[in-house]
């Protein structure tokens, strides 16, 4: 299982849609910039009422996640267009084991950069807040809980991309499902009635990653269910991609 994914993470750093999927994160903390400067300035102008800047992560989280499913994608489409992956489960007796050996990959490498990415886009805006009451200290409750949650968030993220990839074996199809999928529970909710419209709403990767690190009024679930709901995004879809694999040709 080890030679199957140190050869997974060669393959992801030898793809050049790596580095321009990591490239386009740095939007995110260019975005949180901008965001943090507009809020800053309505302050500036009409004092408090508005809403605060916090950590900042908040702005730019649906678009850091749907690009970390991006990457997910993009680890494994390729080989389904090319045919390699042909090749990768002939040496694996097991095909179950290359998907958890990706997913673990992409979830590592998600991880980490979501946390490098999640700092800096924090330490981005409370420059730009600078000394106005409107940030958030990493001493604040939820605040360093919410910075460390990105991480997992970004590696559920890239997992869900990974295993959409794997079942429809399209590289359109999975980066439209990843679109529609990130934020998909947010907008069912709207058709439901209460209380099935909250915690349908709560199901979005963006939400329960919130709901993970405990920030206030961010969602129906607390950090326990938060944390399963997580969790049991992962292990669904994975087993769900480990019996495509395994039933149907490459």
């Amino acid at each position: 299982m080890i030679d199957v994914v140190a050869s997974e993470w060669l393959k992801l750093r030898s793809l050049r849609s790596t580095y321009y999927v990591m490239a386009s994160l740095l939007s995110a903390v260019v975005l949180t910039g901008l965001s943090a400067f507009s809020i800053s300035r309505y302050y500036d102008l009409n004092g408090p009422g508005g809403a605060p800047v916090g950590t900042g992560l908040s702005t730019s989280a649906d678009v850091v996640f749907v690009l970390f499913g991006v990457l997910g994608v993009l680890a494994v489409s390729g080989e389904f267009q090319s045919g390699m992956i042909r090749l990768s489960l002939i040496r694996i007796r097991r095909p179950w084991m290359l998907i958890v050996a990706k997913a673990a990959v992409v979830a590592a490498v998600a991880a980490v950069a979501g946390q490098v990415l999640a700092f800096a886009a924090y330490f981005t805006a409370q420059a730009v807040v600078g000394a106005r009451p409107i940030g958030a200290s990493l001493s604040d409750p939820a605040a360093l809980p919410e910075v460390l949650a990105t991480g997992v968030g970004a590696a559920v993220a890239a997992v869900t991309g990974l295993c959409l990839a794997t079942l429809l074996r399209s590289t359109a199809g999975a980066l439209i499902s990843v679109v529609a999928v990130m934020p998909g529970p947010a907008m069912i909710e709207r058709f439901l009635p209460a209380p099935w419209n909250d915690w349908t709403g709560s199901l979005t990767i963006t939400s329960l990653t919130r709901q993970l690190a405990g920030v206030p009024d961010s969602g129906a679930f607390g950090a326990a269910g938060a944390g399963a709901a997580l969790l049991g995004y992962v292990v669904i879809l994975i087993l769900l991609a480990a019996a495509a694999i395994t039933r149907r040709d490459a």
